[in-house]
This record gives C-alpha cells, structure tokens and sequence, in this order.
C-alpha cells in the first residue's frame, strides 16, 4: 500500500517554513556583521533551523495501511492496530489557513465543478448521537476528542485497502460529501452496506420527535 498524505496543502506551507526559517538564519549570518550579541547570533539560527526542518515532519505527514495495523508517520512512526478502530468518519477536509482561521478546501474538477476535499477520522468507536456537529474533521475530532485517534485527507485507494484489509467497523459519511463521492464509497464497501451510514446536520433527539408525530 502506497503512503497517503495526511495534508492536503504541502506545496504553500513548506515554502512558507522554508521561506521564514532562512529569514532568521539571515537574521544570523548578518548579525555576526553587525551585531556583537553571540546569544542572539545562536537564537536566530537555531530558531530558523527549526523553523525549516521541524514543521516538514508534520506538513509530510504519511498513513498507509500495512497488514493488520494502520500506520502513521508524523514525528515517529506508529501502528495503530485495525481491531482498535471502531469507526471512521468521512466528511470534508478543513485546514487553518493562515489569517483566515479554519477553511473547507475544495478543489475543482475537469468539468469545472468545485468539490470538497474529503477527510476521513478515525475513532475508538462512535456511537452516532452527535454526528449533526460533524461536517467537516475539525467538528469531528473536538467532538469526538476522547475517542480520536488520527484524521488525515482521504485517499480513496487507501479507502480501498482499508476495506480489504478487513476492517468491518463502522463507516459514517456526511450528506455532502456522500452526494459528491457516493458512487466512489459505493464501488468500495458495497450497495446498502450495513455498516456504511449516511448522516445529516439533523440532531438524533430532533429526528426521535419529528418520528414520533
């Protein structure tokens, strides 16, 4: 199985660290022209060093499924095992953005049509009640924040893999994103799947008393 990308913006972010992190170690190199301060010399530098190579580990961060274990490589690598997973959560990817807080990314298609990015998170379990606050990985995580155990842009061969991996726990998929990939999620778990389940922005108490009228 091939290594998925947990990010979906690398290009931008790894130029804006490269880019500021050679910035304070100019900062350096010039004060030794300039300045007599050795301290602040040795703190431009390590802090432009860390600036360039730490935020790397995390923008290229890597998922993949190998065997029985889903593998994640952020800093160090880890195995979660698969019988560990309860449920995953699809729904559409979101990222901080600089000066514009969290953002929904999208991306458009060769007809032309925009699409949300889809995100996939992954639980110890989830029982379902509070997936109406779920629609982007975010919501997800700090909702399900005791429960959480990684969350990344979904790539649908790992999508794949995962299935044939075994995994039979439960699939929640957002209304959007199901009305945009259904067909792709479809062709992967199958027609009417019983553990693939499709939810909306409709609170669980709020369906029990409209299904009781």
């Amino acid at each position: 199985m091939k290594n998925c990308y947990r990010n979906y913006r690398r290009k931008g972010n790894t130029v804006f660290f490269l880019v500021l992190g050679g910035i304070f170690i100019a900062l350096g190199v010039l004060s030794f022209f300039f300045a007599d301060g050795v301290v602040l010399q040795a703190v431009c530098i390590a802090v432009g060093a860390a600036l360039a190579v730490f935020p790397m580990f995390v923008i290229h961060a890597t998922y993949r499924v190998q065997g029985e274990f889903l593998c994640v490589r952020v800093f160090f690598p880890k195995k979660i095992p698969l019988s560990s997973v309860g449920a995953i959560v699809i729904n559409i990817y979101d990222d901080y953005r600089r000066w514009k807080g969290f953002t929904r990314e999208y991306f458009q298609g060769s007809s032309g049509a925009s699409y949300a990015v889809p995100s996939v998170t992954f639980l110890k379990e989830c029982d379902g009640a509070e997936l109406d606050l779920c629609d982007t990985r975010t919501y997800t995580r700090i909702t399900y924040r005791k429960q959480f155990l990684f969350d990344a842009a979904l790539d649908f061969d790992f999508l794949k893999a995962l299935k044939e991996a075994g995994y039979a726990g439960k699939v929640y998929v957002s209304e959007l994103i199901c009305s945009q990939y259904g067909e792709a999620i479809e062709s992967i778990f199958g027609k009417n799947a019983p553990n693939v389940t499709v939810y909306d922005r409709i609170p669980e108490k709020a369906k029990g008393i409209l299904g009781k009228r």
